[in-house]
Order: C-alpha cells, then sequence, then structure tokens
C-alpha cells in the first residue's frame, strides 16, 4: 500500500512539475511571441523612415538634377546669346584682315585689329569650355563636317590661352590667321583638340620658354605640329600626353589622349607624339585637306536671302556675301523671309534658328511644305552649335548648319557648295521663281 501511495505522489508530483514546465515554456513563448511583435513593429517603423528618407533624398536628387539641368541650358542659352555679337566682331575682324593690304591699314590699325582678335578668341574659348562642361565633354558626339581654315582655327586657339600663357611666363608662337590650309573638319572638335594640345605644352613648359606651332601641307593632308619644349632630359620618358588624361592644369576635366585622337579618327585625322632625348615632345595632329576653292565659280546672278533679326550680323553677311559677287536680301522675322522667299526665289536661303516668334525650324518647315520654295537649298546659320542642336538641324533637313561665330572661308565654300547644287536642281523661271 505505501508502494502504490509512493507511486502515486512520484506521479502526481511528475505531474505538478510538468504543468509549471508547460506554464513556464507557455510564458517564455508569449514573452518571445510579444518581443518579436515589438521587433516587427520596429522593424516596420524603421523601413518606413527610411523609406521616407530615401523619397526625401530622391526628391532632393530630382531637384538638384533639374537645377542642374535648369543650369546647364541658361549656360548654353547665354552662350547661344554671346555667340550673335561675337559673330560681329570675329566676321568684320575677318573680313579687315582678308583685306588688309587693299585697305592698306596703318600699323596702328593692324595693332588695334590684332587686339580685336585677340580679345574674340578668348571669348570664343570661354563660350565652347563652358558647352563642354554642360555636355559633360563628350567626345562621342558625330562630327558635322565642314571647310575649315586650320591656321585660323589655331589662331583663335592660341589667342584663348593668351593670357594663360602670360601668367606663366611663356611665348606662343603661332602662325598667322592667313587663308590657304583649308580642311574638311568639324571646327568645334578641331579647336578643342588644338586648344588641349596647346594647354598641354604650356602645362610642361618652363618660364620663359617659347611654345611653337607650324600649319604644313602635305599632299592631300594638312598637320598643325605642337612643339612642347622640355624642363630636363630626365623626363622624356614620362611626360607625353600625361596630363591629357584626367586632370587638366586647373583642376578641371580635360580632353584625354584616348578621346582627342577617337576626335580625329572620326574626322579622317589622326594624332600623335613624338619625343626626343631631351624631354621636347612634338604634337602632331593631321587631317584631310579640303578640296579645291570653289569660290570662283561663276556666280552671276545669283541671289542669297538672309533670314535673321540681328542688323549687326547683316551688315556682315552682306559684306562677305557681297565679295563673293552675289546679291543680298535680308528679312528680319519668319513671316517676311517665307514672303520674301516666295516673291525673290533665292538661289540660298540663310536662315537663323533664333528668330522671335516664328523661329527657323518651324520657317524651314513651311519653305518645305510650299511647291515655290521647297527646292531652295537652306543654310542654317545659328549660335545654337551643342551636338543635340546640330542632330536636331540635320534632322531638320538643312542642307548645311553653320555656327557662330562664321567661319568666312566655310561660308564661302558652303554658299559655293548650294549654288552648285541649286543649279543642278533645275534652276529659276523668268520671274526667279523656283520651279515647282
Amino acid at each position: 500500500m505505501d508502494f502504490v501511495l509512493w507511486v502515486l505522489s512520484l506521479s502526481l508530483a511528475g505531474t505538478c512539475a510538468g504543468i509549471c514546465l508547460w506554464i513556464r515554456a507557455y510564458r517564455a513563448v508569449e514573452g518571445l511571441t510579444q518581443d518579436r511583435a515589438r521587433l516587427e513593429q520596429r522593424l516596420s517603423l524603421a523601413a518606413e523612415a527610411h523609406l521616407k528618407a530615401l523619397a526625401v533624398v530622391e526628391a532632393e536628387v530630382r531637384r538638384l538634377t533639374a537645377e542642374d539641368a535648369n543650369k546647364g541650358e541658361v549656360i548654353q542659352a547665354l552662350g547661344r546669346e554671346l555667340r550673335t555679337p561675337l559673330t560681329t566682331i570675329m566676321g568684320f575682324g575677318q573680313l579687315l584682315r582678308t583685306h588688309a593690304e587693299a585697305d592698306r591699314l596703318t600699323t596702328r590699325q593692324s595693332q588695334g585689329l590684332r587686339q580685336i582678335e585677340a580679345a574674340g578668341g578668348v571669348l570664343l574659348a570661354l563660350i565652347e569650355e563652358a558647352d563642354d562642361f554642360v555636355v559633360s565633354g563628350d567626345a562621342r558626339a558625330a562630327p558635322f563636317l565642314q571647310r575649315v581654315d586650320l591656321r585660323l582655327a589655331l589662331r583663335q586657339v592660341c589667342d584663348g590661352l593668351e593670357p594663360q600663357a602670360k601668367t606663366a611666363g611663356l611665348t606662343l608662337a603661332c602662325p598667322d590667321a592667313q587663308a590657304g590650309l583649308g580642311v574638311m573638319a568639324d571646327p568645334v572638335h578641331v579647336r578643342r583638340i588644338l586648344r588641349r594640345l596647346v594647354a598641354n605644352a604650356l602645362h610642361h613648359s618652363p618660364p620663359g620658354a617659347t611654345v611653337r606651332m607650324t600649319a604644313t601641307r602635305q599632299g592631300d593632308r594638312v598637320t598643325v605640329d605642337v612643339h612642347d619644349p622640355a624642363r630636363q632630359p630626365e623626363e622624356a620618358t614620362a611626360r607625353p600626353f600625361q596630363p591629357l588624361d584626367g586632370q587638366d592644369a586647373r583642376g578641371g576635366t580635360a580632353l584625354g589622349l584616348g578621346a582627342a585622337q577617337r576626335l580625329a579618327e572620326r574626322m579622317g585625322g589622326r594624332l600623335h607624339a613624338a619625343h626626343d632625348a631631351w624631354g621636347a615632345t612634338t604634337f602632331s595632329f593631321t587631317l584631310p585637306a579640303a578640296g579645291a576653292d570653289l569660290a570662283a565659280m561663276d556666280r552671276a546672278q545669283a541671289t542669297v536671302l538672309y533670314v535673321e533679326d540681328n542688323p549687326a550680323n547683316v551688315a556682315l553677311m552682306r559684306h562677305a556675301v557681297e565679295t563673293m559677287g552675289l546679291t543680298l536680301h535680308a528679312a528680319t522675322t519668319g513671316p517676311e523671309g517665307l514672303e520674301l522667299a516666295r516673291v525673290l526665289g533665292p538661289d540660298v536661303i540663310l536662315l537663323d534658328l533664333g528668330l522671335p516668334g516664328l523661329d527657323g525650324y518651324a520657317v524651314k518647315a513651311a519653305l518645305d511644305a510650299d511647291p515655290l520654295t521647297r527646292d531652295i537649298p537652306v543654310m542654317a546659320v545659328t549660335g545654337a552649335g551643342a551636338p543635340a542642336d546640330r542632330r536636331r538641324g540635320r534632322a531638320a533637313g538643312f542642307d548645311a548648319y553653320l555656327t557662330k561665330p562664321l567661319d568666312l572661308n566655310a561660308l564661302t565654300d558652303a554658299l559655293s557648295r548650294l549654288l552648285s547644287q541649286s543649279r543642278k536642281v533645275g534652276g529659276l523661271d523668268g520671274d526667279r521663281r523656283q520651279r515647282a
């Protein structure tokens, strides 16, 4: 009996112990469940806070991106506005330089003209550097080939870098901006490459040195050589193009050697460096020479219509066109240009794109839609020189696209080409209206 009671006691004790353990386990599970619920709630609140913070950051990124885009648009718009008066300054400078012997400029006048040309080169360099900054120096932009006077482009680059050379105590020996070394290239890309080569030479030259530049033609190629004097003989193996990849001398982004070479190759040219045992380096930039000058072709009775709202640019164009033996008519608004195009039936139309009211693209579309004007060659003459602008101009069907400030040699070449095309199309009737 005692044994039975002892067994029952043990069973009862075990049952009580099991119940106690179960209660403890239940409480522990319940506590863990509550802890998990609190943790999940905290995680949910933390995740929600992170999502809100991320949304704030994304909104700020969008705001800053929009601000950057707006700033870029403002910079590009300012550049386009600056190119218009710069066309007048540099264009009349080119005309005076071209006719210097016939007009017999005095020594003082020649010196003043040189100062005007130098100031124009500085302004052009600032505008193009700002454009490069906005488009992040995109070297992948397809080149828009036209006739470029290589010595003029080199002179403009030298003028733009002259203040930097003087600050460094250096001399730039740049050839005069004489006509005769024309190449088929993109003028913006050409100046970018030349500016980088000359700036690189300035960066590596010791005070008191002279950076020499030469431009020569051999067969169907034109080459600009930039001679970079050495600092010390031991620099011979380490220097060529070293600063062209990464940062420039002022700490900004630079056009690297690879990008410069690709730009040259896209224009049918090449870029290479050679250095001697004393560390002096010569950078050679070669481009295909332009064809024969078409300026001497017969342009008897040829008529050009220029649609431009800036009187100074109209005056410049009148001088340039009359020098070529052409007759120029001008319109200051889009509707006036359309009316004159129908009445005159010009051989070529020069069209500014930034016209007030009816802009150049709308005028071009209206010309294309009218049977009386749709076969007239149209050349865009504009300050909008960004790659996107030029792609838009190509898509709009312009027969040529020249950016301000104008290279008058490129203008002459483009006009001659378009006049030749105009005559091949079918000509004009007795009232000088383009045949439908």
